[in-house]
């Protein structure tokens, strides 16, 4: 009889850890967490690091550089292993509670490249949001604003519930990035007057101090806020800690719940992530229906007893046991050695930082090094524009005076005699006009007269005199001659018109040359063989003629033109071309270095006829340094990713390493891959 207080005592399970991974706009970084005392609590919280926010192979790289960061901070011997990983993702990234397409197919990536089982994720923002009600134990109403390197991510949450959240492009001036965010609020009749900032490359106090400055509350901001803003910064790891506490407390939570009855877990594939299957191109599945609860009944232990089976019994030796022992023992032993030696992989990417090739020469283009030939093409286009000008338009007042002459002889005024009212407005004579002389004697002299129509002299209403203007002719004396009109001068008007400019011909000739010359460059590349090239530079416009719809200074709401002209351009033999840049270029190069993209060339005509043309070449390249990928490959086979680096660092030019080892190991065992074949060495630019 075995004694109770004799019992072996249970063993205590070993501790589960998880990794809680931030993928934001521009930014990655993760924490490790576990459930202890029945309560998710972060162990260890990496660094921030950068990634391109699209490229596949960014995300991978950033994202485990933080994760064996975060790790490292738990256990520096490595022997932790982790891979279960709740995902923190930005707002955009999800829809209707469901991964958008394309950035599932990243993460299905990064969860194979890195050997990670996803088990949930939840969205930032709403992560923060709880996180704030469990710290400050009431529901948050605040202004949420992230600060990420190229968008800011702006929040509104109020009695703890998500409003929206929207993302706002970046720029210089962050106070107004804010105002813009926040006015997509439309429906909003109140703002909270808290704002909290979080997550940033950026110094947050110097944003705080803008935010501080700005004036929300003038009238012309329209933005409905009852107090000046109160802003705060959050801890640098609020963010990843919201994640994983919030992550936690389902997992928390399901460990608590009683095993005796069934129930539903939230597994990979409700999170989309689904074994050889795309599930980005596959339709959303319905939810299933919830089944009905079933009352349990427990029914009678049934008597009964277990028939009773006879095993042959088989009989070994202590030396046979031995040996079998031995040799399952090394058969265990070697078949884990060769999963070591043989399995593991690693992609080395080597950033260097390239050299300019710039080079310029003189290249005639139908000489005897390159001899070329001239094609033709008419080619045609025509274009509208509104017109741009603007000029007073408008009809001159009309109507007649008497002229009247006191002297002695008479006078005769010719055709555009001017006549000037007490205003100082210059009226002109229609016609000639001749005036009698004065006769009789005084005090009965009778004064020549004659009646002759005037036109003013511009346009507009300010012409139209009333009955009775005296007017002075020219130089005369008004003594001896003067003009009155006895109607009133009418029919002057003027008004505001829309003209041709000089500026919008101009506009729509450049704009129609540079059209023709692109349609000449299509249409004259599809008379070219394979083997020839058409020099686009040496394309130019002959026999142009231009038909405008309208003069310049006319009135008109749009203007358009059609031009017409005879397009020229020379072509060449595709290889005598690249064999002279190949002679100019190649002893530029040097020694040790290759290029790292192809020859950009550009050419200015210095001068052209219709059958040569002289050219400035420009070309411009950028060199690697050459090195022997397999080599290097051979040389950090077996090493530990720290010497390696070393290694790599010695060699020329070199900028930035990443090194991304597949599986996952303990840092013990996480060398390079003993077989050199297994290790990808690429070199990129450092740009």
């Amino acid at each position: 009889m075995q004694l109770p207080f004799l019992k072996k005592p249970e063993k205590t399970p070993a501790r589960e850890y998880f990794f809680a991974l931030e993928i934001d706009h521009g930014l990655i970084k993760s924490a490790v967490w576990s459930v202890i005392n029945d309560k998710p609590q972060v162990l260890a919280v990496s660094s921030s690091q950068s990634w391109d926010d699209k490229a596949e192979d960014s995300l991978i790289t950033i994202a485990d550089a933080t994760l064996s960061d975060a790790t490292s901070h738990l256990d520096p011997t490595g022997k932790v292993d982790v891979h279960k990983v709740i995902f923190g993702l930005p707002a955009d990234w999800v829809g209707a509670d469901k991964i958008f397409p394309s950035q599932l197919r990243l993460l299905k990536a990064l969860s194979e490249k890195l050997d990670l089982v996803p088990v949930g994720f939840v969205v930032t923002p709403e992560a923060a949001a709880k996180y704030l009600q469990s710290t400050e134990g009431v529901p948050p109403t605040a202004i949420l604003i992230g600060f990420w390197p190229h968008c800011l991510e702006i929040t509104l949450v109020r009695l703890g519930k998500i409003n929206g959240t929207y993302l706002v492009q970046k720029s210089s001036h962050l106070a107004d990035d804010v105002v813009e965010g926040l006015s997509r609020f439309s429906d909003i009749d109140m703002l909270p007057s808290r704002m909290l900032l979080y997550d940033s490359g950026i110094d947050l106090e110097e944003v705080k101090q803008l935010l501080l400055a700005h004036p929300w509350q003038a009238p012309q901001k329209h933005l409905p806020f009852l107090h000046f803003p109160k802003v705060e910064i959050l801890p640098a790891d609020f963010t990843i800690r919201a994640i994983a506490l919030s992550g936690g407390s389902e997992v928390a939570r399901a460990e608590e719940e009683p095993t005796t009855e069934s129930q539903p877990a939230h597994s990979a594939s409700d999170l989309g992530f689904v074994q050889d299957i795309d599930v980005a191109a596959q339709s959303p599945l319905p939810p299933p229906p919830e089944p009905e609860p079933v009352p349990v009944v427990v029914p009678p232990k049934p008597k009964f007893k277990l028939p009773t089976i006879h095993l042959p019994k088989i009989h070994l030796n202590f030396s046979a046991v031995a040996i079998i022992s031995v040799l399952i023992f090394l058969a265990v032993v070697g078949g884990l050695g060769a999963a070591y030696w043989y399995l593991p992989k690693a992609e080395v990417v080597l950033f260097v930082t390239p050299k300019n090739l710039e080079h310029q020469f003189e290249l005639v283009a139908g000489g005897k090094d390159l001899p070329a030939e001239s094609l033709e093409e008419a080619v045609s286009a025509d274009k509208s524009i509104p017109a741009t000008g603007s000029k007073i338009v408008g009809d001159k007042a009309t109507g007649s005076v008497v002229i009247t002459n006191n002297a002695a002889a008479s006078r005769t005024f010719t055709a555009g005699t001017i006549l000037i009212s007490p205003s100082g407005l210059k009226f002109v004579l229609d016609e000639i006009a001749t005036v009698a002389s004065a006769s009789g004697y005084a005090p009965n002299v009778q004064s020549g007269k004659v009646t002759a129509k005037v036109t003013a002299g511009q346009i507009g209403g300010d012409y139209n005199l009333s009955a009775g203007t005296d007017f002075r002719i020219g130089s005369y004396s008004s003594v001896e001659t003067s003009a009155k009109n006895d109607a009133a001068l009418s029919g002057g008007t003027s008004r505001q018109a829309k003209v041709v400019s000089k500026d919008d011909a101009a506009k729509l000739r450049a704009d129609l040359t540079e059209t023709l010359k692109n349609k000449a460059k299509d249409e004259l590349s599809q008379k070219v063989s394979s083997d020839m090239q058409l020099i686009a530079e040496s394309i130019s416009l002959q026999s142009v003629s231009e038909n405008f719809n309208y003069k310049i200074d006319e009135e008109a709401d749009n203007v358009s033109l059609k031009l017409s002209a005879t397009a020229r351009g020379l072509v060449v033999s595709k290889s005598d071309l690249q064999s002279i840049i190949d002679a100019q270029v190649n002893p530029q190069i040097p020694a040790g270095y290759v290029f790292d993209t192809d020859v950009t060339q550009s050419m200015t005509v210095k001068k052209a006829d219709k059958n040569t043309a002289t050219f400035q070449v420009r070309v411009a390249a950028l060199l690697l340094p050459q090195m022997d990928t397999a080599k290097i490959a051979k040389d950090i086979a077996g090493k530990y990713p720290g010497w390696a680096k070393e290694y790599l660092q010695s060699l020329p030019a070199i900028g930035q390493i990443n090194i991304l080892i597949s599986p996952r190991l303990p840092a013990f065992l996480a060398t390079l891959p003993r077989v050199s074949k297994h290790i990808t060495v690429s070199v990129r630019s450092l740009k």
